[in-house]
């Protein structure tokens, strides 16, 4: 019988072994949390437990990690087949695979805000994954340009959700459970606020269930095209 392959170990004498693979890892790490701007060679060095210069045996620059982490996201974005018969449960599937990929590395979602140029290669996921959606859009009577449309508008929301609702507060005493703090309010009682004193009150929904809705806004924007059309 052949003999059973051996993994890399990840250490050696108590030291990381550094690969492309965990250089990407760490960075992608690094920037879903800070963002792309804390991941200097430097900083990235220092996580990495190495110095830059065994950085440089494995990327030639900056870019190359930064290049290296967005296509280690990308890569793990694969959202399930698409059915033009079944259109609100795929797009309802669609919407599930990119709150996946965001709440994995939110701040890596800023990466064109904190880069001052694209990287310089596009990931496949990229292309095939829109095209996939268009063409579920475009099976079901939807033209191409306005399928685009659905597909900007759900981004957008998916971002500013996985942004602002879908990850866990910045400081361990944020309490999003109400609109607004009640020490905001307190703080000033001689504003005239009846209307936000009285929706301040209400509980917040949870984050799944703003998913849901957002899925449902997407989904009746469809069926008002689709009505359109006919």
């Amino acid at each position: 019988m052949p003999a059973p392959s051996r993994r890399r170990p990840t250490t050696r004498k108590g030291r990381p072994v550094l690969t492309r693979e965990t250089i990407a890892a760490k960075a992608l790490e690094m920037a879903g949390t800070w963002g792309f701007r804390s991941v200097t060679m430097r900083a990235l060095a220092a996580e990495l437990g190495v110095t830059v210069r065994a950085l440089y045996n494995y990327v030639e620059d900056r870019q190359g990690v930064v290049d290296l982490a967005l296509g280690l996201m990308l890569d793990s974005w694969n959202p399930p087949p698409l059915d033009p018969t079944a259109w609100e449960e795929s797009v309802a599937a669609y919407a599930r695979s990119l709150r996946e990929l965001y709440r994995r590395w939110p701040h890596a979602l800023l990466v064109f805000l904190d880069e001052d140029a694209p990287p310089t290669s596009v990931h496949p996921n990229r292309l095939l994954n829109l095209d996939r959606f268009l063409q579920l859009l475009h099976g079901i009577g939807i033209g191409i340009p306005t399928a685009l449309e659905v597909h900007r508008h759900l981004s957008l929301l998916m971002l500013s959700f996985a942004l602002v609702a879908d990850r866990p507060a910045a400081h361990p005493t944020a309490d999003r459970s109400t609109l607004i703090p009640d020490t905001w309010l307190a703080a000033h009682t001689d504003l005239d606020l009846p209307a936000l004193r009285q929706a301040a009150v209400l509980p917040v929904p949870a984050a799944d269930t703003q998913f849901d809705q957002l899925v449902s806004v997407v989904i009746a924007q469809i069926r008002s095209h689709l009505g359109a059309s006919t």
